[in-house]
């Protein structure tokens, strides 16, 4: 049975590393990209005609990513499968993770440390800390490759 990897997947150099990143290293596993679309307080409280509106924006802000994941994976002779939800990233990854068959998490991390980690927070620590599988973090080291 083949591997089953996921790539939390945004659109940045980091994630596309990380996307590269798994390509290579498992060329045998099935690549599931993951978006996470972050809800805002904005659209809370904005009427059910207001969060529609979002809702389409979103999806398609999540389409444009992934349309942009599936150009990498065409460059690397390979697919992926694409899926996406709602909510904080730290939670929602850990949740795809235990509720999906996932056997490995290959992420990008943008490095932060300091007062920006303990202001802003780590997905990736989270994921670390908290799902069952193994997870590879692609740090900034990958880019200049």
């Amino acid at each position: 049975m083949s591997e089953r990897i996921m790539v939390p997947y945004d659109g940045s150099d980091h994630a596309e590393a990380a996307l590269r990143f798994a390509f290579e290293t498992y060329p045998d596993a099935t690549i599931v990209v993951f978006h996470v679309v972050e809800p805002f307080a904005e659209h809370t409280d904005a009427g059910v005609e207001n969060v529609r509106r979002w809702q389409d924006r979103a999806r398609g802000y999540a389409e444009a990513v992934f349309e942009e994941a599936e150009t990498v994976a065409e460059a690397s002779d390979r697919s992926v499968e694409t899926d996406w939800e709602y909510g904080r990233p730290r939670h929602v990854i850990v949740r795809y993770v235990n509720d999906h068959d996932i056997d490995q998490v290959v992420m990008g991390s943008r490095g932060r440390d300091g007062i920006d980690r303990l202001l802003l927070g780590s997905v990736a620590e989270t994921v670390v800390r908290r799902v069952p599988v193994p997870v590879t973090v692609v740090g900034d080291a990958k880019l200049g490759e």
